[in-house]
């Protein structure tokens, strides 16, 4: 399986996962979704938003390297799990659209990253690979952050272990979900 191969399969258990913490969010109370909870962000839906932010800008500043610029995201700020679920649909044919045209040679390129207080107040360049694997983890950080807070809640979180979801989703002959 190619490098690349590999990197859109953690894209892929990574997205299966989510699908899991929608239908968790969506068995709550609305005020559960809404409240403060002292977090990252302040409500589980601001972290689940925030973590397919992360996915979105990273992929949307990426695009150019393979030779297509993908459009951010063109709706409302998501407020609501609908709203949430949109953005999703969004985000997951954006990366789509980067992983068709993304090469094995393409992970050893970097790209340039401007400035954007408060994070970083320069630009600067970043590696491809570097970034795919960090927005991976950006999104598994983010993920034990909402177990945690479900816990407190007595609320199971829909872990996905990565041994169920190779038996759940197959590789196709080209080695991707």
């Amino acid at each position: 399986m190619s490098e690349v191969a590999w990197v859109r399969r953690w894209f892929a258990y990574n997205s299966a996962a989510r699908h899991g913490y929608f239908e968790t969010l969506a068995k709550l109370p609305p005020a559960e979704l809404t409240r403060d909870r002292g977090a990252s962000f302040p409500t589980l839906l601001d972290i689940l938003g925030h973590s397919m932010g992360g996915i979105e800008t990273w992929i949307v500043r990426m695009s150019p390297v393979i030779g297509e610029s993908i459009a951010p995201y063109d709706g409302p700020d998501p407020v609501t799990l609908d709203d949430l679920r949109k953005y999703e649909r969004s985000t997951e044919d954006q990366v789509e659209r980067f992983f068709s045209r993304l090469s094995d040679k393409d992970l050893d390129r970097a790209f340039l990253v401007p400035k954007l207080p408060p994070w970083w107040d320069e630009d600067f360049t970043a590696g491809v690979r570097g970034t795919l694997l960090h927005v991976v983890e950006h999104e598994l950080q983010h993920r034990g952050e909402l177990n945690a807070l479900l816990w407190q809640i007595d609320v199971d979180p829909p872990i996905l272990d990565w041994g169920t979801f190779e038996e759940t989703h197959p590789r196709s002959s080209t080695g991707t979900s």
